[in-house]
């Protein structure tokens, strides 16, 4: 069975779908058989953020409701021929999927994967309370300031309280400001909300103007 990771945030604007995208593009340049799921039901966004909005013919509703195969619902990257992308239904709502079909969504993607990158809707609520527990490894994206943070703490204790065991990953941290204090060293951000930190991500300019041509963050050079 392949590795199952379920990508979350307290709060939307952290750059978490971004991420997840690079995840995925840097595992399928190892080889590794990956699906990316957009569960952000009816605010789907990885399909435009690889380029892929063009190809999208079925989507989650689709696959769960019968309307199509698993297979078909899966998108091939034209460039990375290890990856593929199942996008949440733009017209669907988070109530219309039930758990069960869920669970039965990822344990048949991990059978037949590698790595299934999960991307949850940002926020606190169905996003993360529908995917806890079917999961190996769940990662919490913040940014390093206040409202972020604190959003992550409490997306991390949703998932504690279903028994999952969070890491926490800063994002867009803005390195010439450690120096001076402006912005606490991500290793003491993380000890204050009682994760072990999963890594730092440097504020990268352009991430912004690669997302405005289709280009993801792990093929960003410098």
């Amino acid at each position: 069975m392949g590795k199952v990771i379920l990508i979350v945030s307290g709060k939307g604007g952290v750059g978490k779908s971004t991420l997840a995208a690079a995840l995925a593009v840097t595992a399928a340049k190892k080889n590794r058989r990956t699906v990316l799921l957009d569960a952000d039901i009816g605010l789907r966004s990885l399909d435009l953020i690889l380029g892929l909005q063009n190809q999208v013919l079925f989507d989650l509703a689709d696959c769960v409701n019968h309307r199509c195969s698993l297979e078909k619902a899966m998108v091939p990257h034209p460039e990375y021929p290890h990856l593929k992308l199942i996008v949440g239904g733009q017209m669907a709502r988070p109530k219309d999927f039930q758990p069960r079909d869920l669970k039965k969504l990822v344990r048949t993607l991990s059978l037949g994967q590698d790595t299934v990158l999960i991307d949850a809707a940002a926020g606190l609520g169905r996003g993360v309370k529908s995917f806890a527990g079917l999961a190996d490894e769940y990662v919490v994206v913040s940014t390093p300031d206040a409202v972020s943070l604190r959003s992550a703490e409490r997306a991390a204790q949703l998932l504690m309280e279903a028994r999952c065991n969070p890491w926490i990953l800063i994002n867009r941290v803005r390195r010439h400001l450690l120096p001076s204090g402006e912005i606490a060293d991500p290793q003491t951000l993380a000890l204050g909300l009682d994760l072990p930190l999963l890594g730092v991500i440097p504020e990268e300019a352009g991430i912004y103007t690669g997302m405005l041509k289709g280009t993801t963050a792990a093929e960003i050079e410098g």
